[in-house]
């Protein structure tokens, strides 16, 4: 097959797990196109499936293989490239998978157009094979992007990589150790997209608050935030999930003076309990979370905080949850992510053995939901007839037809707008609420005297 036939080939993404991988996902989709490729909107016309997998719990993983199978039954003909973290270190898990082609490290995304055109064989990991099953070191080349498809807000990835141990989690095993993008690639990226009409910037990366930490000149998170809210445009920026350790008072400071930055943090605690989290090798106390958690209410005003707690880990006796069930009554997360234990093979934690039975994960799954819904209407109630700056999502919400999108402080509203509004920051009335919603009324800008400021709240 000659290089033009081979330009002339249509390919699906699908993208899995986190936002470094939907910004890869679109780093790929840039590189391919301006190989030659197409994109197709279906599925069912495409000659190349590139899968973009995730491994963080076996289920990751499972819809890995889901997706892989879905794709050869809607196209036996077709080729189907696997890359991703679900992939990275058990290529050979996936190789044997009918249609599979082509297997890409993380690392060799960037690659990707020249592996496909040149139609060489990545059924294996790049690069000879150590001793110990590890590919060897090549220098790591960050991704870029110029816009983000089918997205209100583009992600920027500013690091790659873990330098934690966590004794539950494979990422550090499949991503490497922590490396921070340059400062100029990353203003560079988002003056481009603030240029394309974005107005929330997303910073991601696997250990965000790691960035700086490897340079030659030591830096921190702060630095980013710094040079980002220098470019020119109405824009605001968000940090993605954050660890508790890089919650620094410098980088709280500089949030509560700096009206660019979105007024959310997402702060990963995972267990309200030390015992557990001395298990999972988590490096602070469940007072220390109290704390940083009053910490950053009493600096930025109107801050919502967002969280991640992970249920049923190996030990995890009745107090032990009823401990993180307290954490997040006092903290008042505006949404707590829930996730229960998985176990992940190479893991610490794949070899403890006093294992929680799955009824007893399934009973502290809803309770722990029924909390994390509850305190979520405690904290959106304090901004009842207030104005929000909404970014308005592009696509209406889905059964009632009306507009919807998230505030700098992470409530999620749902309004009454015209389509020209979709895509900008808007104000926001919050109207009513109840435990599912939050319901708002679009305000005209003549009509606000100071736009975009929030009242004095009940967590100022």
């Amino acid at each position: 097959m000659n290089v033009k036939t081979d330009m002339n080939r249509r390919f699906f993404i699908k993208t899995l797990g986190c936002k470094v991988n939907q910004y890869e996902s679109q780093a790929i989709r840039e590189l391919l196109i301006n190989a030659g490729f197409r994109e197709c909107l279906a599925k069912e016309t495409a000659d190349l499936y590139i899968l973009n997998t995730c491994t963080v719990t076996h289920k990751a993983d499972s819809e890995s293989r889901h997706w892989a199978g879905m794709f050869h039954k809607t196209n036996p003909k077709a080729k189907i490239i696997l890359t991703g973290c679900a992939v990275e270190k058990n290529a050979g898990a996936f190789s044997f998978l009918p249609g599979v082609s082509n297997i890409i490290k993380n690392d060799d995304k960037i690659n990707i157009a020249d592996i496909l055109t040149n139609h060489e064989s990545r059924l294996r990991p790049y690069g000879p094979i150590g001793p110990e099953g590890t590919a060897d070191e090549k220098p790591h080349r960050f991704l870029s992007i110029s816009d983000f498809k089918d997205h209100t807000k583009a992600f920027v990835k500013i690091q790659d990589g873990c330098a934690g141990a966590c004794s539950y989690c494979k990422v550090p095993y499949v991503r490497g150790s922590s490396i921070s993008r340059p400062l100029h690639d990353i203003v560079e990226e988002v003056t481009t997209l603030v240029s394309k009409g974005f107005e929330e910037i997303v910073l991601t990366g696997i250990c965000l608050g790691a960035w700086g930490g490897d340079l030659a000149q030591m830096a921190s998170i702060v630095d980013v935030l710094k040079a980002l809210c220098g470019i020119p445009g109405t824009f605001r920026i968000r940090l993605s999930s954050i660890e508790p350790k890089y919650v620094t008072d410098e980088l709280i400071d500089y949030m509560s003076q700096n009206r660019k930055i979105c007024k959310h943090l997402h702060i990963p605690i995972q267990s309200g309990d030390d015992e557990v989290l001395s298990r999972m090798n988590r490096p602070y106390t469940a007072d220390y979370i109290r704390g940083l958690a009053a910490g950053i209410k009493r600096k930025i005003a109107g801050v919502g905080i967002t969280t991640d707690v992970l249920i049923g880990f190996p030990g995890e006796a009745d107090v032990n949850f009823r401990n993180t069930l307290n954490l997040i009554k006092e903290i008042l997360p505006v949404k707590t992510h829930i996730f229960p234990f998985s176990k992940r093979d190479g893991t610490a934690a794949s070899a403890m053995t006093d294992i929680v039975p799955e009824y007893e994960i399934k009973k502290r799954f809803q309770s722990m939901k029924i909390a994390a819904i509850t305190v979520s209407y405690l904290y959106r109630e304090g901004f009842l007839k207030q104005l929000v700056d909404v970014l308005v999502e592009s696509k209406r919400e889905k059964h009632s037809g009306r507009l919807t999108g998230y505030s700098d402080n992470y409530i999620k509203v749902i309004f009454d707008g015209p389509d020209s509004i979709m895509g900008k920051i808007v104000s926001v009335r919050i109207e009513e609420l109840n435990l599912s919603y939050t319901l708002g009324s679009y305000v005209e800008l003549d009509k606000i005297p100071y736009k975009g400021l929030l009242k004095k709240s009940v967590f100022q």
